[in-house]
């Protein structure tokens, strides 16, 4: 019973977490462009606790699954509920352009920095684990390239590597094309150029190393520092590089939909029953891995998301003059029917991975 307490409340921190770090990235950035906002809440549903401070409402509301920010000029009902109540130089409507996108634009970026900052975190608990080559399997594309067992793989691609996870991460979202690795050998830093094989069994591509240890390297604070933003460009690479493989069919298009992350999310809180601070590390890594994608999704040109949103305004740049409300709606319902069309076949990826397809279908 605790364990299942755990993997409920994990999951639902990391959910709210993500959530209120992106909204809190469009409230700061609006209230330093001084764009007014009706109310900041955590959570949704029924309000259990609220302050006012100048214009704004802070809430705190039943259900702790995120939270949200009505910003003036961008909340219609609030608009109109609380007509009268903002000078119409602080709504949103009346900014200049790139008011209108930093706004936009900060939700996602703070989700960046989020990653960045507990990225920090994570690699200042666990050090710098360089990966180092057990093995090579006899024909493989390591050993065809040259390496060897005892090699230390420092980076791929000018990737600065921290763990192995990264290692196979970047391996695995090649699509087969020519890596160049930075490996040290008796004190010295050789490149190799690899082509990946892609694996049918793991649904992969591989170079053929196996019997993966690593060593530890000291970081000094700047190091320290540095280590934030690689990991985060490592994941933003390998995530723009796995979608480009499944549009050209690469790769099995296998997409976690919201059954997958919650389970993925639950077995992951689990290890901590078992071990606490490798459990931590692990959720946290995992918070980061979903938040850069929180981040990047985000800011696809898909109306409806923060893309579309800046979308809406470069079009609106170009032409001169705003879109028409019905113009917008179109393009927005357009953007309900991707996102919809998305959610239902990540929901079927996860039905059919867990077995539960072929089970409904049997009966």
């Amino acid at each position: 019973m605790g364990i299942i307490i755990l993997q409920i409340v994990t999951i639902i921190l990391v959910f709210a977490v993500l959530v209120i770090v992106h909204e809190l990235g469009h409230f700061s950035v609006a209230k330093a462009l001084g764009i007014g906002v009706y109310e900041f809440s955590l959570g949704f549903g029924p309000v259990l606790w609220k302050r006012k401070k100048g214009e704004t409402q802070y809430s705190l509301r039943a259900f702790p699954l995120g939270g949200f920010v009505s910003v003036a000029g961008m909340d219609e009902a609030a608009d109109e509920e609380k007509k009268g109540t903002i000078s119409p130089d602080k709504l949103y409507t009346n900014k200049p352009a790139w008011a209108k996108i930093a706004t936009i634009a900060a939700g996602p970026l703070m989700n960046l920095v989020f990653s960045v900052v507990v990225s920090i975190l994570i690699i200042g608990l666990t050090g710098r684990q360089i990966p180092l080559v057990g093995k090579t399997m006899p024909g493989s594309a390591a050993e065809l390239a040259g390496i060897k067992s005892g090699d230390e793989i420092w980076a791929v691609d000018n990737l600065n590597l921290y763990n192995q996870g990264q290692f196979i991460q970047i391996i695995a979202s090649s699509e087969g094309e020519t890596l160049n690795l930075k490996v040290k050998r008796d004190n010295q830093f050789l490149h190799f150029s690899v082509t990946p094989q892609f694996n049918q069994e793991l649904n992969r591509s591989i170079i053929g190393v196996d019997e993966l240890t690593f060593k530890n390297v000291p970081l000094g604070f700047f190091g320290l520092l540095k280590s934030g933003w690689d990991n985060t460009k490592i994941m933003i690479v390998t995530l723009f590089r796995g979608i480009k493989a499944m549009i050209r069919g690469k790769i099995k298009a296998d997409v976690a939909g919201p059954i997958g992350m919650v389970q993925i999310i639950g077995e992951t809180a689990a290890v901590m029953e078992e071990n606490f601070l490798i459990g931590l590390l692990n959720v946290l890594y995992l918070a980061v891995f979903l938040s850069v994608n929180f981040a990047v999704l985000n800011l696809l040109p898909v109306p409806v998301l923060d893309g579309g949103w800046i979308l809406f305004i470069i079009i609106e740049l170009f032409r001169g003059k705003p879109l028409t409300e019905k113009q917008k709606a179109i393009a927005q319902m357009t953007g309900l029917a991707l996102i919809a069309g998305l959610f239902i076949f990540a929901t079927y990826s996860d039905f059919n991975r867990l077995g539960w397809l072929n089970s409904i279908l049997e009966r």
